[in-house]
């Protein structure tokens, strides 16, 4: 029985194992064949990879060198991220863990196919490589590998981490800022909602002198049929509501030239 959706990106295979099925870029099979028949999963696999580095979060985001075939002359990223989906609040981690009820289309096949559809659209995200789903009876757990971003800090980094410049950079802010209202946009003309638009979810990759959002996890993003707007005004409400959570956090408040920057860059 297949849990993915007819519609797979093209460039993507399935992969079938016993209590396992992934959707994988052509490139990545062979990697993911090993580790499926090895009985181990993507993420514990990363976790223990004797070059990994492990980015903090719900659970450590694992990044790898890339495992691709020595042939391969693709332009891929050097290193991958590998991520185990957990979910956020206070009471269904505690009574679930890492597990999703097994209903509709699970959560890392969604991302992968949202994806790869927005990119083809120009939303900057990292590239899927791999989704994985491991059944657990009516449950499922997940994981996702994409390309990783180096040199990226997310919108929180850039406003609220006292030990970047950033914190107290006003120019650099106010990039950071006008670079985050510009993607919120630019998702929006390209059909794409992300429900869960927060500040921890841009990234800022600086090209030359400006920074360039790009946006991460899409597990609960919604993708209109192409020329269908999305609505922005709920994602500039929800990310409005993220940076103020950060700033009681912290202390550190955005100035009100800084939220007219924001809210001008969604608008232009």
């Amino acid at each position: 029985m297949t849990e993915i959706s007819r519609d797979q990106p093209p460039g993507f295979q399935t992969v079938d194992h016993p209590g396992a099925q992934v959707l994988s870029r052509m490139e990545v099979t062979p990697w993911v064949r090993y580790i499926l028949e090895s009985g181990e999963e993507l993420h514990g696999v990363a976790g223990a990879d004797r070059d990994v580095f492990a980015l903090e979060g719900r659970a450590p985001v694992y990044v790898i060198p890339a495992k691709l075939p020595r042939n391969h002359k693709g332009q891929a990223a050097t290193r991958w991220a590998v991520r185990r989906f957990v979910r956020g609040g206070r009471l269904l981690p505690k009574l679930l863990g890492d597990r999703y009820l097994r209903t509709g289309t699970p959560r890392p096949f969604h991302e992968a196919m949202v994806s790869d559809a927005a990119r083809e659209r120009g939303v900057p995200t990292p590239r899927v490589m791999a989704a994985a789903v491991y059944w657990d009876g009516p449950f499922y757990r997940g994981d996702l590998v994409t390309e990783f971003v180096p040199d990226a800090p997310d919108l929180v980094e850039a406003l609220f981490d006292t030990r970047r410049k950033g914190a107290g950079g006003a120019l650099e802010r106010m990039q950071a800022l006008r670079a985050s209202g510009a993607l919120v946009r630019t998702m929006a003309s390209a059909g794409l909602q992300h429900r869960d638009l927060n500040a921890s979810n841009i990234l800022l990759q600086w090209k030359g002198t400006a920074p360039q959002g790009m946006i991460l996890d899409l597990d609960l993003s919604r993708l209109y049929p192409a020329g269908t707007p999305a609505a922005l005004g709920p994602m500039a409400r929800r990310l409005e509501r993220s940076l103020r959570k950060w700033e009681g956090h912290t202390g550190l408040r955005l100035s009100e030239r800084e939220w007219r920057t924001l809210r001008g860059a969604m608008e232009e």
